[in-house]
């Protein structure tokens, strides 16, 4: 029974160590990537110019950077709880060997003792000999051979387990030292958050003093976002007006070619009667006026199975779908509220604003037609783009490579970002159903 628990023990063991295994590779890609995301936002705040002012780009900038330094801090702590569980399951490990080895110590210490009272009492050779019979002796015979190797085998089995228990010891050394080496990373990445909870302080202290001015400034772009929104509206307004018109004109002829070809069967079958009466009455020919009433049908107008389908396919990629920059972090959210670290300052975004590189592409996230190029002072050249029912719009964009009319495919450049005279670099993107303007962060694929 205790042989059947250890057996199950290890197996346990085991598993636990294959979860871990996988566990630790998680942690240590998606910490190599918060690595990179770090160091990608320090290159984008070094990129402004050094005479600038603090501006709430900044701000929101180093906010990325808080955020990713505290998840890189999470990140760690996760591995030392990993470090501390492996720990844990290592020494459970060698406390069952040392109890196994410990049992087979005593085993064989008493196959020791036996063995010395057999050899003090009773000769081996008058062992075999006083068989009863040969077969008898053959029996002996074999007996203190396999006894022999039974002792052997313990033997080599307690230096086995030893050498094991050994090995689990230097594993478990060095799990602490790789535990002590994540420790010292994590103590570092508290230091760097410090620094940069000490910069924003700053920025945050330079803002609150010109929130008035901020306001005025935000209120300005604000209006520039009306006009921009106006326009959008405008365009997606004509876009729904004409695809209803479609549908209505394809209703409108389907309804017309079906009561056609009724009429036109109704028709053929009167005229094969009227033949079949002329052709059985020969004496008395009866003239019979037939009235027909038609009856019109309310047309109800149904869109193309292209749009259809490409306005399902769309609603089926959410939250799948590739952000519009290859690279970057949302500096602004969507919706209206306060800005976390000003309470003064009113933020209204109709989209997100995603910083990124400087002369970054800016692609389509998903197939469909180009209905509108604006040019807006604030947001420089926006972009409209129709997929059924739903739209995109890209602004801030610096460059257009695409024409109003255009077929698009998913990830295809439709320009370059905009960067203004502070080095600011953003794309703004939003995300309409109709007249209806939606979160974009459920629709794009989340980090």
């Amino acid at each position: 029974m205790s042989r059947i628990l250890i057996i199950l023990s290890f197996l346990l063991i085991n598993i636990f160590s294959i979860n871990a295994q996988t566990n630790k590779e998680q942690l240590q890609k998606k910490r190599e990537q918060l690595l990179k995301d770090i160091k990608y936002t320090q290159d984008l705040l070094k990129t402004k110019k050094s005479d600038k002012q603090a501006s709430i780009n900044d701000l929101n900038a180093i906010n990325q950077q808080i955020n990713l330094q505290q998840k890189l801090i999470q990140n760690s702590q996760s591995q030392v709880h990993l470090f501390d569980n492996q720990i844990i399951q290592s020494k459970e490990v060698i406390k069952t060997k040392t109890e196994e080895l410990n049992q087979l110590k005593k085993e064989y210490e008493q196959a020791i003792i036996n063995t010395y009272k057999y050899n003090k009492f009773t000769d081996k050779v008058l062992f075999i000999l006083n068989a009863k019979s040969f077969s008898e002796s053959l029996r002996r015979v074999n007996y203190l051979r396999r006894y022999a190797i039974h002792r052997e085998k313990q033997a080599e089995e307690i230096l086995q387990k030893s050498k094991e228990i050994q090995k689990d010891i230097v594993v478990i050394n060095q799990k602490k030292a790789e535990k002590q080496t994540v420790l010292n990373q994590q103590m570092s990445e508290k230091q760097e958050l410090g620094k940069t909870q000490q910069e924003k302080n700053k920025i945050v202290a330079t803002l609150k003093s010109e929130e008035a001015k901020l306001q005025s400034t935000l209120s300005k772009k604000q209006l520039e976002a009306k006009k921009l929104d106006n326009q959008i509206a405008a365009i997606i307004k004509k876009e729904i007006e004409a695809a209803k018109k479609a549908a209505l004109l394809a209703a409108q002829k389907a309804a017309t070619e079906a009561a056609t070809k009724k009429a036109a069967e109704l028709a053929a079958k009167k005229a094969a009667e009227k033949e079949k009466t002329s052709t059985s009455t020969k004496t008395t020919t009866t003239t019979t006026k037939t009235t027909t009433s038609t009856t019109t049908t309310p047309v109800k107008p149904t869109y193309t199975p292209e749009y259809e389908k490409l306005t399902s396919s769309f609603y089926g990629n959410k939250g799948k779908l590739p952000w519009p920059v290859e690279k970057g972090f949302i500096t602004k959210y969507f919706g209206k509220y306060n800005h976390p670290d000003l309470p003064g300052v009113l933020i209204e975004n109709n989209g997100i604003d995603i910083k990124t590189d400087p002369s970054s592409g800016v692609r389509c996230i998903f197939e469909g037609t180009v209905v509108g190029i604006i040019d807006n002072p604030v947001f420089q050249n926006a972009v409209i783009i129709s997929h059924g029912e739903y739209f995109t719009v890209y602004s801030k964009l610096g460059n257009v490579n695409v024409s109003k009319g255009q077929k698009v495919n998913t990830k295809q450049l439709i320009g370059t970002v905009y960067s203004d005279i502070d080095n600011v670099t953003e794309v703004h993107f939003e995300v309409w159903k109709g007249s209806e303007k939606l979160n974009p962060t459920t629709w794009i694929y989340s980090k």
